[in-house]
């Protein structure tokens, strides 16, 4: 239930030491059984009574189901609340994020999606559509929890805690209804101390706690439903369908089909579907499911203006070299406006789309293997085994074919593994490990006692270790940056976290200075020739007019001309994003305004040359002739 980087927090580098995680997070494994037995047989030898007597206690507390289901969401925002000192609120770095708090700053001013301004194409951004409307491409329920956030505190990152906090709870209200007490407790504790602080469901803005809230209310309204249908349980069914629906529409629906066929299934078998009494019961949950899809269909036409075409879908169309699956064809590539987005599309996604047309898949299977493995399996792979087995044996095994649709759904698609791909599964993978452990507990009766406890200590010891790596130096600098090798373009394993973090540093340095300053403010950024943007500066609000600051791309000074014309009111400022400095715009322009504002260069000069000039970066006189020697070299 670790992602590969979060897992040894007092020993983050050993992640680092070689190309293949997953033989690295094997050998972790292995390390983590051997001290387990360790302690083991420690317990066995010594057999401290201390553990009994507190094992009991804990097992009278975990009676009290009601305060556990309130005092675990507490719990999470207690705990990340009070490590705000050391592990502060996140910063936006990666381009969903930005794209996400696009949505919940459109939701937060009471709109389902933004008018496109005249001056949309210099502020063309990646997985944002500027056309026909000014929207995030991502589905809704992401945004819609950052902007209530937004809303209530002022700080989108307020939406992440509470959903974090309420997926904690559902998921503990789901183990509830498919485990003893005892043991659901056990799972509420393991995820609290799993999400509520050093995983990057908390500490950003990707939203895998909404999508896993989802999955756990449709998983434990699944298991009520089994034994008695229920108008609120039916409800909770369609909540988390919605949830999932608005949050990761692919693969909710996978990991929700095989559940709603095995509860159809059962309605069918016992005759209640033909019911009255069973029909009135179903009917709130139907017509909330009904309302939720007109909603869809509403959003999409505000958004794409049509009902049928969803965001996400236009922005693949628009902008995408490579189509989501392994079995589809690669799009040709678009005419993009900008030189950052093209290089990023060409030099980001295409490799991986020919890597899978000319090579074995068996390199990218490899990547998203060992990061669910260890977001969701470590360090129990060892004993899924048993855990699969036991689970086949009792009225849950339909989780088993949900999580295996899941899983095939993902390993189909071309895009690197991410632990919030596989969010719905969450609660799912929680309810395999405790069977897994309960297997052990089952074998032999003391010896399974001691190995039990002495992985439920170590497992939460690992839970631990990042956050006290991040109040014994709250400074540390990933190993990425320390290690050239990491660096190079094609390192053979990068995530979310292995990205040029300190960029958005320094945009969020330069954001802070710009709003300190008195009146409206313009940033032009100018990216370095072929410089791969996997995190950009250009993101803005939702309300381009009114607000403070707006960043913007350069376009050649001509261009750029008439975007300065028509904010006169800002204060214009240009920024090579390489060297992260505020220049004033008519500074940085000087040569470009001496040489076509003035004689012979004038509006009625030679007009192939002004045209020429349009498509050439603003930087110096010389950096345009290498720039455009080199764009011709380039194919396409």
């Amino acid at each position: 239930m670790l992602r590969h980087d979060e897992i040894l927090g007092l020993f983050p580098r050993l992640n680092f030491l070689d190309g293949s995680p997953g033989l690295w997070l094997f050998v972790l494994e292995l390390i983590f059984w051997v001290l387990v037995a360790v302690m083991a047989i420690a317990l066995m030898r010594f057999r401290p009574a201390w553990l009994d007597y507190a094992e009991h206690k804990l097992r009278q507390a975990a009676q009290y189901q009601t305060f556990w289901l309130v005092a675990f969401p507490v719990s999470v925002v207690l705990i990340r609340t009070a490590l705000l000192p050391w592990v502060p609120v996140p910063t936006p770095v990666m381009l969903d994020e930005f794209s996400y708090l696009v949505g919940a700053d459109t939701f937060a001013h009471g709109r389902l999606t933004n008018p496109t301004t005249p001056m949309w194409v210099h502020f063309e951004t990646f997985h944002v559509n500027m056309q026909p409307t000014y929207h995030s491409m991502y589905p809704p329920a992401q945004a819609a929890a950052l902007a209530l956030g937004q809303t209530l505190t002022g700080n989108p990152w307020a939406g992440v805690l509470l959903t974090t906090a309420l997926m904690c709870g559902a998921i503990y209200w789901m183990l509830s209804g498919c485990l003893p007490s005892t043991w659901a407790w056990l799972g509420g504790v393991f995820v609290v101390l799993r999400y509520s602080t050093f995983s990057y469901w908390i500490n950003s803005y990707f939203g895998g706690s909404v999508a896993a809230l989802g999955g756990a209310l449709v998983l434990g309204a699944y298991v009520r439903l089994r034994r008695e249908v229920r108008r609120r349980s039916v409800l909770l069914l369609a909540v988390g369908l919605l949830i999932l629906g608005f949050s990761r529409p692919l693969e909710g629906l996978c990991f929700s089909i095989p559940i709603l066929i095995a509860f159809a299934v059962q309605l069918l078998r016992s005759r209640a579907l033909f019911e009255k009494k069973t029909a009135m019961r179903l009917a709130p949950g139907v017509a909330l499911l009904l309302m939720g899809f007109g909603f869809v269909l509403y959003y999409n036409w505000r958004t794409t203006l049509h009902p049928l075409l969803m965001p996400y879908m236009l922005n693949l169309r628009e902008y995408h070299v490579s189509n989501p699956f392994v079995f589809q064809k690669a799009n040709p590539i678009p005419q993009y406006r900008h030189e950052a987005m093209r290089t990023f599309y060409i030099f980001h996604e295409l490799p991986d789309v020919l890597r899978l047309r000319t090579e074995s898949p068996a390199y990218l299977m490899a990547i998203k293997g060992a990061v669910y493995y260890a977001s969701f399996i470590w360090p129990f792979l060892l004993l899924m085994g048993s855990g699969i087995y036991a689970m086949w044996r009792s009225e849950l095994r339909i989780v088993l074919f949900s999580v295996a649709l899941l899983g095939a759904d993902l390993f189909l698609q071309i895009w690197p593994g991410h632990a919030h791909y596989a969010a719905p599964a969450t609660g799912a993978f929680a309810l395999m490990a405790l069977f897994s452990l309960r297997s052990i507990r089952n074998t032999r009766r003391w010896a399974g006692i001691c190995v039990s406890r002495a992985v439920a200590f170590l497992t939460v010891l690992c839970l631990l270790s990042p956050v006290v790596e991040c109040l014994r130096d709250p400074y540390s600098i990933h190993p990425i940056f320390l290690n050239p090798e990491w660096q190079q373009p094609h390192a053979p394993f990068k995530t979310a976290i292995d990205l040029p973090i300190p960029l958005q540093i320094e945009r969020q340095r330069l954001q802070s200075e710009l709003e300190k300053r008195s009146g409206k403010q313009l940033v032009i950024v100018h990216h370095p020739y072929h410089d791969v943007p996997s995190v950009d500066w250009v993101y803005n609000g939702a309300d381009l007019a009114n607000s403070k600051v707006i960043w913007a791309r350069d376009m050649g000074y001509l261009k750029n001309r008439e975007l300065v014309n028509y904010y006169p009111d800002r204060q214009v400022w240009f920024v090579d994003r390489g060297q992260a400095k505020l220049i004033p715009y008519e500074q940085a322009m000087l040569p470009w305004k001496l040489a076509f504002d003035s004689p012979p260069f004038g509006p009625a000069s030679d007009q192939g040359i002004l045209a020429k000039a349009e498509k050439t970066p603003a930087a110096t006189p010389k950096r345009q002739i290498a720039v455009n020697s080199t764009k011709e070299q380039t194919p396409h």
